[in-house]
């Protein structure tokens, strides 16, 4: 559909489904003032903290910090993403959604039917008498025939184009190739992508087959393992292999298993251990992250134990840290990987390694040390991993913890991942732009009060928003997706077109990330935005810019001192910051109650 009409149809469905009659389906909710409360249910807790908002169509645990909107809920409590998430309220409002069609190829419905006829071509040939081999394969990677099962693995046969024959039938060669079950020859012919391996199913969230992983039985055939090419519905960095199955445990477990490929997800389950995931054929990536952290606060990273292995582990730290701190590494021994513990018998040597993961900076010391390296070269490392850390508290934490282990100086250790935090918002480039630009930004789960003020005077007031919008211009506390999401508050006000607190949220959450804490936007205990909030607020504003113009000035006047500037112009530059004191000495005299 058209971004404009989608943007209308997820309004008509949020406006349509009341979040108390949704999430009353799920919990029992009692009275609590204007709010409504319960145990929440994304965690275990005896005293309710969990609280909705019928007045915003929020909700927001105190405890645990989730907090969204009725597609928020529904994403969470079913491990859906959004496009799910949408179709299942639109269904549960009778509100029918546009068809999703691809100018370029057949819808999703074709591309889906076409997968499942796979999955079922591909498990009937395994169990055939071609499938043999494949059976054999299994057997000696040590798979039981559950774990086959649970897996839905099956065998491609080899001929070039088995699949092709059985499938056209009832599909188009269209929807084949736009499925990624076919390829094309220069020529044009048509092939079977898969041939003579084994595969496995990718299953999206909802548990629907959407491509495959396939690993070939001939040593000499290359390459070893071969993936779906990404398709309408297979996007890479969007769905983890084994997460449907591995779903129950992890929320058991109450932690997630990270492994580099598919078959070590087999061969753990296969000595018990169910709850691991694995990305499919591509690095780990901060959208992978994001899936996982739906179904768990604390992943596990485990890695083969080579050098190729910490490599992983280091990139997957670094995707992860500035979203979310609650990791671990569990480091096996040199030269192995799981499959090879647990096929020497070893799994209670695993599940022990399991159960005491190194923290991400002792992984971090240990690595570093075994390369050798010591003094600034080690300091400017661990540094980069400190500052990539998002949540402020675990950054202090594990600044400590780091000091301590190496007896790196804390305070050195702290300026130099300030140093490099600092650095990293002067890059960040205007709203709108993309990549790294704002990574800095995402990284933070809490906005500051000052912006959480902001944007609840914004949204009880809009006509505030252009004036917060300019007075936060020079403020370095006010970050750029806070000023971002002021300017669009200040378009929709200009527009006559107030948005509802559920638009504000999701405007937060594309500029920031969907970790972002929404409790400011339900909390009855803050104060009421009313006009004495504004002007105090207003004021703040103005004294945090001529704060930064000062420290700006400091700055200016030190480095004019170092390289011998005429007096002349010293002078110049401390009457001006004299004069800012003067201005921002009469505004704290004159300030009223703090506005929160």
């Amino acid at each position: 559909m058209e971004s404009s009409t989608r943007e209308d149809v997820v309004e008509q469905v949020r406006a349509a489904v009341d979040i108390a009659d949704l999430i009353g389906s799920y919990v029992t909710l009692r009275p609590a003032g204007r709010n409504l409360k319960a145990c929440c249910p994304f965690h275990k807790e005896k005293t309710p903290s969990f609280v909705v908002s019928p007045e915003r169509q929020l909700f927001h645990c105190f405890g645990c910090g989730a907090g969204g909107d009725v597609f928020t809920f529904v994403m969470k409590q079913e491990g859906l993403e959004f496009p799910e998430a949408l179709e299942l309220l639109a269904r549960r409002a009778g509100i029918e959604l546009p068809e999703r069609r691809r100018a370029e190829g057949p819808d999703r419905n074709a591309l889906l039917a076409a997968m499942r006829a796979a999955v079922r071509f591909y498990r009937g040939k395994l169990r055939a008498s071609e499938g043999e081999g494949a059976r054999r394969y299994l057997q000696s990677r040590g798979f039981p025939g559950a774990i086959v099962d649970r897996f839905y693995a099956g065998f491609a046969p080899g001929g070039g184009d088995a699949f092709l024959r059985f499938a056209q039938r009832d599909f188009s060669r269209e929807v084949l190739v736009q499925a990624g079950l076919v390829g094309r020859s220069e020529g044009g012919r048509l092939y079977d992508r898969f041939r003579a391996r084994v595969v496995l199913p990718i299953l999206s969230v909802t548990g629907d087959p959407i491509g495959f992983g396939a690993r070939t039985l001939q040593a000499e055939v290359q390459p070893k393992y071969l993936n779906s090419p990404e398709t309408p519905i297979y996007k890479k960095s969007r769905v983890l292999f084994g997460l449907p199955q591995a779903r129950g445990a992890i929320r058991e477990a109450g932690e997630a298993l990270v492994v580099e490929g598919y078959f070590d997800v087999l061969a753990l389950a296969s000595a018990g251990i169910d709850h691991a995931v694995a990305p499919c054929g591509t690095a780990w990536t901060a959208e992978h992250a994001r899936l996982l952290l739906r179904q768990t606060q604390r992943i596990l990273l485990l890695f083969d134990g080579d050098a190729a292995g910490e490599a992983a582990a280091w990139r997957a730290l670094a995707a992860t840290l500035p979203l979310h701190p609650d990791l671990g590494v569990v480091m096996l021994p040199e030269g192995q990987d799981p499959d090879d513990l647990i096929r020497g018998g070893e799994i209670d040597r695993l599940r022990e390694r399991i159960a005491r993961p190194l923290s991400p900076v002792a992984f971090a010391l240990l690595t570093l040390g075994r390369q050798g390296l010591d003094g600034h070269m080690l300091l400017a490392r661990v540094a980069e991993l400190l500052a990539s850390v998002g949540n402020g508290i675990a950054r202090e934490m594990m600044l400590d913890e780091a000091a301590e282990r190496s007896r790196m100086p804390v305070r050195i250790l702290r300026r130099e991942v300030e140093r490099l935090r600092s650095g990293a918002a002067g890059r960040r480039p205007t709203s709108g732009t993309d990549g790294g630009s704002d990574a800095a930004e995402r990284r933070r789960a809490r906005l500051a009060p000052l912006e959480e003020a902001m944007l609840r005077l914004a949204l009880a007031q809009p006509a505030s928003a252009q004036p917060l919008q300019e007075a936060a211009g020079g403020v370095p506390a006010v970050s750029g997706s806070v000023q971002a999401v002021l300017a669009w508050l200040a378009d929709r006000s200009r527009a006559g077109s107030a948005p509802q607190t559920p638009e504000l949220l999701r405007r937060l959450r594309d500029e920031i990330g969907e970790q972002i804490d929404a409790s400011f936007l339900v909390d009855e205990d803050l104060p009421v935005p009313d006009e004495r909030f504004r002007e105090a607020l207003l004021r703040r504003l103005a004294e945090g810019a001529l704060e930064a113009e000062m420290v700006g000035l400091g700055y200016e006047i030190r480095m004019q001192e170092g390289q011998g500037a005429a007096a002349s112009e010293l002078v110049e530059l401390l009457a001006r910051k004299q004069k800012l004191a003067k201005q921002l000495a009469q505004l704290r005299e004159t300030r009223p109650e703090d506005a929160g």
